[in-house]
């Protein structure tokens, strides 16, 4: 979470220009329109409010993503940008149950990131299910992608349903994400094989209704709280009750709060997840 501007200050035409260029490459338009519109949801007297929650989006665009793959690479043991310095064979797959999840986008950008996009490096990027052919053996590494492990909870249903037994007598698996929440690393040590290598951990003071948070009074954390149930009864602070405001560009997770998101007949999000 981002800190941010002091109560009170005005939603002039510059603070509206700094939220389009944060947010302007989500993958649905944020503009000063949408911007306006999502504003005007909030009473009078909260609209401040919902201002300095759109300050404290934590955005993580292309280039942002690109900076945190590059240095969880270089951090892993046995890696080199040189194959012939590199131990053992190296494979990179995305960390997905299904095809066209989080995962597959992730995997696609560390690759670029990486310049690792060419043909010399199309044998170490695979789908999963070429796991089982590859042969991998105790001086073989396999680092998988992802962009977000809240808990810790998805990342082990997906380990042992889909990744455990392929990945059987391989001598590294790494499991790289943009972010990891509180809490995650411990799961993933306990109930898996990973090595979990996060570009950045959040902690409590990144829930925004958690008394670590310091940003916002308890007051206007029981009026945001007021709006999320409109935006989403079951879950008003998120999936896991993370109270995120974190948003990635090709995606605002549902651990985020639900003002940022949802889209029903009482509220409409500015970083929709859907169509």
């Amino acid at each position: 979470m981002r800190k941010p501007r002091a109560a009170n200050t005005p939603i002039d035409a510059k603070r509206l220009k700094a939220w389009t260029d944060e947010f302007g490459a989500y993958r649905h338009a944020v503009t000063k329109a949408s911007i306006e519109s999502w504003l005007d949801q909030f009473e009078s007297g909260d609209r401040d409010l919902g201002a300095r929650v759109l300050d404290a989006v934590d955005f993580y665009g292309a280039e942002r993503i690109a900076a945190g793959f590059r240095s969880a690479l270089s951090s892993l043991e046995g890696w080199d940008k040189s194959p012939s310095q590199r131990q053992g064979r190296w494979r990179f797959v995305a960390f997905s149950g299904s095809a066209g999840k989080s995962g597959d986008a992730m995997l696609h950008q560390f690759r670029l990131a990486n310049n690792l996009d060419g043909k010399n490096s199309d044998a170490m990027f695979i789908y999963r299910s070429e796991l089982i052919n590859q042969k991998l053996t105790e001086d073989d590494t396999v680092v998988l992608l992802d962009d977000l492990t809240s808990t810790g909870d998805q990342v082990t249903e997906v380990w042992d349903e889909h990744f455990a037994e392929l990945v059987a007598g391989t001598g590294r698996v790494y499991l790289i994400v943009v972010v990891a929440g509180n809490g995650a690393r411990k799961r993933i040590r306990e109930k898996t094989e990973l090595r979990l290598v996060p570009c950045h951990e959040l902690n409590q003071k990144d829930c925004f209704f958690a008394d670590d948070c310091k940003h916002f009074s308890d007051t206007e954390k029981t009026r945001l709280l007021h709006y999320a149930r409109i935006a989403d009864a079951k879950l008003p602070k998120g999936y896991g009750e993370c109270g995120y405001l974190l948003v990635f560009q090709h995606r605002c997770p549902n651990n985020s709060i639900p003002v940022l998101h949802e889209n029903n007949s009482k509220w409409r999000g500015l970083f929709l997840r859907h169509d």
